[in-house]
């Protein structure tokens, strides 16, 4: 209880302090007001570019990749902004383990740009943290991101309509063909959903396994269209 109570308290001092003091660029150092990066290394993170439209994976003209052609995911669609490597991966670690919530606004303001034209779902759902993962980390940095993105899109946001159930080992931690195996009835809808268009957020798109597993849990609740917005897209190099 006393280590829940002081995660949470540092993740509030974490907050006070990105709103009233100056800020750094996080990857150069020099003041950019207001902002997480200055403009120089803003520009310069990884882009997606064209992209599978089903996966988020890079692939020429937007075109369907082969993966998909063949197993298409449970989602419909996905977006992802920027490729995981050097220096979002940095940026991500920053926000999901070191309280630099700062990084919400930035990383929402770039998606809500990019998803700003298309039509836009109903609702917003992050994909939950286990209530044990929760309590240890004292944040969900995928329902700050939501809540950012709801508030520039104009969406509502429910972090309750879907829990995760099962308290899984972390994804990055275990082989590829183990990932499927362990997220398998991880997540619970908690209700019949009257909402037909949604969108998943989270941080990065890896193997999809997680992804899969709840935007199934949601089409079995009577979703009948879901979408999976994330800052970053594993690129796999095989």
């Amino acid at each position: 209880m006393k280590t829940h109570i002081i995660t949470r308290l540092a993740h509030r001092l974490a907050q006070l302090y990105s709103k009233v003091l100056p800020i750094n660029c996080r990857l150069c150092g020099i003041c950019s007001d207001d902002q997480p990066l200055c403009k120089d290394c803003a520009s310069e993170l990884p882009q997606i570019g064209p992209a599978c439209p089903r996966c988020a994976l890079p692939t020429p003209h937007y075109q369907l990749c082969g993966q998909c052609l063949s197993q298409p995911p449970e989602q419909h669609s996905s977006i992802s902004i920027y490729q995981y490597k050097d220096p979002v991966d940095r940026l991500i670690v920053d926000l999901k383990f070191n309280d630099k919530l700062y990084l919400t606004q930035f990383f929402a303001e770039r998606m809500a740009e990019v998803i700003k034209d298309k039509p836009l779902p109903e609702l917003l759902i992050p994909i939950p943290l286990h209530p044990n993962k929760l309590k240890q980390r004292g944040y969900n940095q995928s329902y700050e991101l939501a809540k950012a993105l709801s508030e520039l899109l104009l969406i509502p946001c429910s972090n309750n309509f879907l829990e995760r159930v099962i308290d899984t080992k972390p994804q990055s931690s275990m082989p590829y063909k183990e990932r499927k195996k362990n997220i398998q009835h991880a997540f619970q809808s908690t209700a019949s959903s009257t909402f037909k268009h949604i969108a998943l957020i989270d941080d990065v798109l890896t193997t999809g396994h997680t992804a899969n597993a709840a935007a199934k849990t949601l089409r079995l609740a009577g979703v009948s269209r879901i979408e999976v917005w994330t800052i970053a897209r594993t690129i796999r190099h095989d």
